[in-house]
């Protein structure tokens, strides 16, 4: 789950700098870094702050992680799905009869 990415993009969009989300939650910027770089994951108390924070519901922020956690792995199964196929195609297996 990249949710430090979610978080980063929604502060962003809502106008909320990343000194206001520290002093809204009393984190400090190098974790606020860390997070929003996926570097380290929050814990749930901590997500609730951010939620407050950037005025966001927690189940919205989870949602959202997980529609897009959903996506990445529908486009890691076609795409590898799609060189599977292509794999197929160009080196076709041929057993030798041993009769």
């Amino acid at each position: 789950m990249n949710i430090g990415k979610i978080l980063r993009r929604i502060r962003i969009e809502k106008g909320i700098s990343k000194n206001e989300l520290c002093n809204k939650t009393g984190l400090n910027k190098g974790y606020v870094y860390r997070l929003e770089n996926d570097l380290i994951s929050p814990t749930l108390a901590t997500l609730e702050k951010i939620a407050d924070a950037i005025d966001e519901r927690l189940s919205n922020l989870i949602s959202i992680a997980e529609t897009e956690r959903a996506a990445r792995l529908y486009k890691d199964v076609a795409s590898a799905e799609d060189w599977g196929q292509a794999a197929d195609a160009s080196y076709p297996l041929k057993l030798k009869d041993t009769d």
